[in-house]
C-alpha cells in the first residue's frame, strides 16, 4: 500500500501536541504503553494493523512505537515505501521494542529495522523510565522538524509573494508614462523600465551601474551627482531638476526623485526612483520669470519709492532712480557705500533693530527712520525689507509730509487740550475770585468802619490797619486770579517794547540783584503793540524774577524781541505780532512740569516762596490782549518765555484810554448829600457799603434784590444814585439798571461787582463800574465822578 506521510500542519490527530502511534497488535504491550503515556500526558493512539498505522502517518504524527515482531510478521515493505515519500524536512522517529540482542538478530530483521531510518532500539524487558525518555526525546526532535517545516513553508510563501510582487511591479512600471528605475543600497542601478529606454533611446543595460550620469547635461552632471551621493550617504529622499538627453539628442528638463526602502531594522535594502519630463513646465516657468523680471524692472524704474539691494553687511549694490529724484543722490556714487551711513544718527538704533533678523523673517510692518539728502538735510521714509540668498531687498516710502502733518496735528491737539484745560480752570478761578472779592468787600468795609469808630491813636487801630492791608493783599491775589481767567480790567495802550524795556532796566537790576547778568537784544524799529502797560511791566518783572529763582540767584537773563508773522494755532490767530522773549540759564523744566506751568497755584518753589499765580497772570494778560504766551524749556539748560503781542498801527500817544472805570483823576465834583439806593443780596457786603455811605453823610436806602429795589424806586422820587451788585438771583444788576433807565434815563447807576469785566450789554446801562473790594476813598471817588454833572441845589 502506497501511503504518503502528510505535511499538512492542520491535520492533527488530537490536541496536546504530536501524538505517538502504537503498533503492537500482539499481547498487551500496546495497552500498557498507552496507559503509561496517558499518565505522563503524552497523546497516543493504538494502530490495530498496518493500514491503520499508515493512515496515522499521513497526519502530523510525533513518533511511532512498534514491536520488532511486527516487522517480522507484517508487510514491512509498505511501511518502508511510505517513509521513502516523506518531505525533505521530515524524518519520522521510530522506537522499536526489540526481542533478543544484536547477536541473535538475523540480517533480514536488522535490515528491516535500519530501513526505518530514525530508529531508537529498546531491548525488552525494560524500565518504564527508559521508554519514556526515548519517547520524549523522539517527540522533541519531531517538534523541531515541524518548526523547520513551518519556516520553510513561510520562506516559500514569501518567495512566491515576492515573485508575484516583482511581476506586478514590472507590469506597472512598464505601463506608466514615467521613467522608473531601481538601485541596490549602494546606488548601483540594476533596473530601468521600458519607458526609460524608449525615452532615452539607449540600448537596454547600457546605463546600469553608474553609467546613467553620462545621460545628464554637462552643466547639470556635477550637481545631480552630488545630490544623489548625499541621499545615499544620509538616506534622505532624492529630488532634483536636471536636463536629460532625449533620444532626439535634445536635452529636456526632468524631475528626478527617489526614496529608500528599509527592512525592519531600518537598513536600506533598495532605492526606487522615477524621472518625470517637466520640460514644458520649466519653459513656461522661465517665460513667466522673464515676464516678471521685465515687469519688476519696469516697476523698479518707475517707482516713486526708494528701492535698494544690499549685501548682508549693508553695502548698497543696486539702487533705483528715486534715490536721485527724492534725495538728489548720484546712484553710481552710492554703490558700494554702507546703507547705515545715510541713516540719521538718532534713528540708527531703530533701523538696526528692525533689520537685525531680516534674513530670517521679512520686515512687513513699515519701520520709519530718516535718510540723508545730498544737501545734508533728512527726510522720513517708511521701510519694509526681506532677505534672500545673502541679499537684502528694501523699499522706503517718503512719509515726510505725512509726519509733518501728524506732528502739526498732534501739536494743535495738545495745544487745544491745554487751552481748553486752562479755560476751564480760568472759569473756575474767575468764579472763585468773584466770591473772594465779595468776602473781601465785606471784610474791608467793616474794618474801615471799625477803624473810624475808635479814638485816634488807639493801639487797636494799628491792628485794624494790618487787617485792611491783608485784605488789600487778598484783593491783589484775586486780581491775579482774574488776570489768569482773562477777566481783569485792562487799560490798553500802544506800547513800544524797544522803549519800555530800557525804562525798566534799573528796576529789573534792583529786583534781580548784581549776580544776574542782563542782555538786551531789542531792535529799534519794532512796531507798537496793544497792551496794558502796567500789566505788561508786571509780567516782565514776574518772568524775570522766575528766571532769577531758576538760576539760584546767579546766571544770565537775555531779553529779546522780534516781529513775526504767525500762521496761527489753537492759542493764537494768524497775524503780525511782536514776540518778547526772556531766556534764563537756569535748571529748566521737564515735560510734565512745563505742561502744568500755566495752572493757577502750581509752583515749583518752596513753601511760602510763591503763589503759583505769576505765569497764570502772564498767560491771562496775553490771551486778553489778543496774543499768546508760550514757553520752551530744556532740563538742565534753561527756560525761554515768549510773549506774543498784536501789532497796531497807531502810536502810544493816540491810543484811546478806557473810561469805564474813572480813576482818581476824575475824583472831583461836589460832595453834597445824596439819597442813594444800594442793592446787594449779600447782607455783609450791603452792611459795609451802607456804613461807608452813611459815614460820608448820604441818606441810604437798602434793597436785597432787584424786585425790592424797583418797589423802593417806585415809592421814592428823590433817589439821586443807585449802587447795585451784579450777580443776584432772578434779576442781575444790569437787568435792574436797564429797567431803571427806562424809568429815568438820566439816573446815575454804579455797578459794584467782584468780576473784573463788565457783563455783556452793561456799558449802555450803567454809568460806572466799581470793583470789589473797594475802599471808602474808592467809593467816594466813583460817586464824585458820576454825580459831578448833577444840579447843585441853589446853584
Amino acid at each position: 500500500m502506497n501511503v504518503a506521510i502528510s505535511a499538512d500542519p492542520g491535520a492533527k490527530l488530537q490536541t496536546g501536541g504530536p501524538a505517538v502511534a502504537i503498533f503492537a497488535p500482539h499481547g498487551r504491550d500496546a495497552q500498557m504503553a498507552a496507559r503509561l503515556f496517558s499518565e505522563q500526558g503524552i497523546p497516543s493512539s493504538i494502530a490495530g494493523d498496518l493500514d491503520s498505522l499508515l493512515r496515522q502517518m499521513t497526519t502530523d504524527l510525533g513518533a511511532v512505537l512498534l514491536t520488532e515482531e511486527t516487522l517480522d510478521s507484517h508487510n514491512a515493505d509498505s511501511l518502508h515505501e511510505a517513509l521513502a515519500q516523506q518531505p525533505a524536512w521530515s524524518d519520522l522517529p521510530f522506537i522499536v521494542l526489540a526481542v533478543g540482542t544484536e547477536r541473535t538478530r538475523s540480517d533480514t530483521a536488522r535490515k528491516r529495522i535500519d530501513a526505518l531510518g530514525n530508529v531508537v532500539l529498546l531491548t525488552r524487558p525494560m524500565h518504564a523510565e527508559e521508554l519514556l525518555r526515548a519517547v520524549k526525546s523522539a517527540l522533541k526532535a519531531r517538534r523541531r522538524q515541524f518548526e523547520a517545516r513551518d519556516r520553510m513553508e513561510e520562506l516559500l510563501l514569501r518567495e512566491k509573494q515576492l515573485r508575484e510582487s516583482e511581476a506586478k511591479f514590472h507590469t506597472i512600471a512598464n505601463s506608466v508614462d514615467q521613467m522608473i528605475w531601481s538601485t541596490l543600497p549602494d546606488g548601483f542601478h540594476d533596473y530601468y523600465n521600458a519607458r526609460w529606454y524608449e525615452y532615452t533611446g539607449v540600448p537596454e543595460g547600457s546605463t546600469d551601474g553608474e553609467a546613467w550620469n553620462g545621460m545628464f547635461h554637462p552643466e547639470d552632471q556635477e550637481r545631480a551627482w552630488s545630490v544623489w551621493r548625499h541621499s545615499l550617504a544620509t538616506g534622505e529622499p532624492y529630488e532634483i531638476e536636471y536636463r536629460l538627453r532625449h533620444r532626439s539628442g535634445e536635452y529636456r528638463w526632468v524631475l528626478g526623485r527617489a526614496k529608500a526602502v528599509r527592512d525592519d531594522a531600518g537598513r536600506i535594502i533598495r532605492w526606487y526612483g522615477s524621472c518625470t519630463d517637466i520640460h514644458d513646465d520649466v519653459m513656461a516657468r522661465e517665460a513667466a520669470v522673464d515676464d516678471l523680471t521685465r515687469q519688476r524692472d519696469q516697476a523698479w524704474n518707475l517707482s516713486l519709492d526708494l528701492m535698494a539691494v544690499t549685501s548682508r553687511s549693508g553695502s548698497m549694490e543696486i539702487l533705483n532712480q528715486s534715490w536721485n529724484s527724492l534725495l538728489d543722490w548720484d546712484v553710481d556714487e552710492l554703490r558700494g557705500r554702507r546703507f547705515a551711513r545715510l541713516v540719521h544718527p538718532e534713528d540708527l538704533p531703530t533701523a538696526k533693530a528692525a533689520f537685525r533678523h531680516v534674513m530670517e523673517a521679512p520686515v512687513t510692518e513699515p519701520v520709519e527712520f530718516r535718510i540723508r539728502h545730498s544737501d545734508g538735510s533728512y527726510r522720513w521714509f517708511a521701510w519694509t525689507a526681506s532677505g534672500h540668498e545673502d541679499r537684502i531687498f528694501a523699499t522706503g516710502r517718503d512719509v515726510t509730509e505725512r509726519r509733518e502733518k501728524d506732528a502739526a496735528l498732534a501739536n494743535a491737539e495738545a495745544a487745544l487740550r491745554q487751552s481748553q484745560k486752562l479755560d476751564m480752570i480760568g472759569q473756575l478761578t474767575g468764579g472763585v475770585a468773584h466770591d473772594f472779592n465779595n468776602l473781601l468787600a465785606a471784610i474791608r468795609s467793616s474794618l474801615e468802619l471799625a477803624r473810624r469808630r475808635i479814638p485816634p491813636g488807639a493801639e487797636v487801630s494799628r491792628y485794624l490797619g494790618n487787617a485792611i492791608a491783608a485784605a488789600d493783599r487778598g484783593a491783589g491775589l484775586t486780581q491775579r486770579m482774574l488776570a489768569f481767567a482773562r477777566k481783569q480790567e485792562l487799560h490798553f495802550d500802544a506800547v513800544e517794547i524797544q522803549h519800555l524795556l530800557p525804562d525798566l532796566r534799573d528796576l529789573l537790576q534792583r529786583s534781580l540783584g548784581p549776580q544776574i547778568d542782563m542782555i538786551f537784544d531789542i531792535p529799534d524799529d519794532l512796531p507798537s503793540v496793544l497792551v496794558d502797560t502796567n500789566q505788561l511791566e508786571m509780567a516782565i518783572l514776574n518772568l524775570s524774577v522766575n528766571g532769577r529763582d531758576a538760576m539760584d540767584g546767579s546766571g544770565r537773563l537775555t531779553f529779546s524781541a522780534r516781529q513775526v508773522a504767525d500762521s496761527g494755532g489753537s492759542d493764537l490767530e494768524a497775524g503780525d505780532y511782536v514776540v518778547l522773549s526772556i531766556a534764563d540759564t537756569g535748571c529748566g523744566m521737564d515735560a510734565n512740569t512745563l505742561e502744568r506751568a500755566f495752572e493757577p497755584f502750581f509752583t515749583t518753589k518752596g513753601v511760602g516762596k510763591g503763589t503759583g499765580l505769576g505765569l497764570s497772570m502772564v498767560h491771562g494778560l496775553a490771551a486778553q490782549s489778543g496774543g499768546a504766551f508760550r514757553m520752551e524749556s530744556t532740563l538742565g539748560k534753561g527756560t525761554t518765555a515768549h510773549l506774543y503781542l498784536p501789532i497796531i498801527e497807531q502810536s502810544a500817544d493816540t491810543a484811546a484810554p478806557d473810561a469805564r472805570n474813572p480813576g482818581p483823576a476824575h475824583a472831583r465834583g461836589n460832595d453834597r448829600k445824596l439819597t442813594i439806593l444800594t442793592v446787594d443780596d449779600d447782607l455783609l457786603v450791603s452792611m459795609g457799603t451802607v456804613g461807608m455811605l452813611e459815614d460820608m453823610g448820604h441818606d441810604v436806602l437798602e434793597a436785597s434784590s432787584g424786585a425790592q429795589a424797583l418797589d423802593i424806586f417806585a415809592q421814592r422820587d428823590d433817589i439821586d444814585l443807585v449802587i447795585t451788585d451784579q450777580a443776584m438771583p432772578r434779576m442781575t444788576g444790569v437787568e435792574l439798571a436797564r429797567t431803571l433807565r427806562e424809568k429815568r434815563p438820566d439816573l446815575p447807576i454804579i455797578l459794584a461787582t467782584g468780576y473784573a469785566d463788565l457783563p455783556e450789554g452793561a456799558s449802555g446801562e450803567v454809568t460806572a463800574k466799581l470793583d470789589k473790594p473797594f475802599s471808602e476813598d474808592g467809593l467816594k471817588s466813583v460817586i464824585r465822578s458820576v454825580t459831578e454833572t448833577l444840579a447843585v441845589p441853589g446853584a
